[in-house]
């Protein structure tokens, strides 16, 4: 019997179409802006100028708990855990949890823009995600909707945990990040 050897250009070929498949040619970095819009806002087309807003995005909701006036409570959702103490809100509320990709720390927790009497302990865990690769530099960071400017929250990195811990006054957008998130490509 003769053994059929391919030649050289059928190898090429067939090894050029495997590294193009494998490459996963097309798929957008978990960092890339997206240009989807929230559910709840106008259907219009999204500009890349406004990518810094929080209603640029697909927002996909992990929890939603009432928490009364007064009340300590947590709510947990995916990687995100806000933790309430007595006294903190002002008036009862359905808390939401969202993110909009799970391979990156920023959420949004809503009823956005509701100030909380008393600071609430935000918790986000970046194992896992983009971020984790920049451990030691990380920051939380939260965005003010009204300029769109992300602003410094004091937080502390438990680097051997891979969480962000900082106290909120606020309920809005969050996220860990090394350097200002809209640098970083959101």
């Amino acid at each position: 019997m003769r053994r059929r050897s391919m030649n050289r250009s059928t190898v090429l070929v067939i090894a050029s179409l495997t590294m193009i498949v494998l490459s996963g040619c097309g798929k957008d970095l978990p960092t890339a802006p997206s240009m989807m819009n929230d559910p709840g806002v106008s259907k219009a087309p999204v500009r890349p100028s406004s990518a810094t807003s929080t209603s640029s995005y697909t927002w996909n909701q992990l929890a939603s708990q009432w928490v009364n006036k007064g009340e300590a409570a947590t709510v947990s959702g995916g990687r995100y855990k806000v933790q309430f103490v007595r006294g903190g809100l002002g008036q009862g509320a359905t808390i939401v949890i969202s993110e909009r990709d799970p391979m990156v720390p920023d959420v949004v927790i809503d009823p956005s823009g509701t100030v909380l009497s008393k600071a609430a302990t935000l918790t986000i865990s970046y194992a896992g995600t983009s971020a984790a690769a920049s451990a030691l530099y990380l920051k939380l960071y939260r965005l003010d909707e009204s300029t769109g400017v992300w602003q410094v929250v004091a937080a502390t990195n438990d680097v051997a945990a891979q969480t962000m811990s900082g106290k909120i006054s606020v309920l809005c957008r969050y996220a860990v990040s090394p350097s200002d998130p809209t640098k970083a490509g959101w």
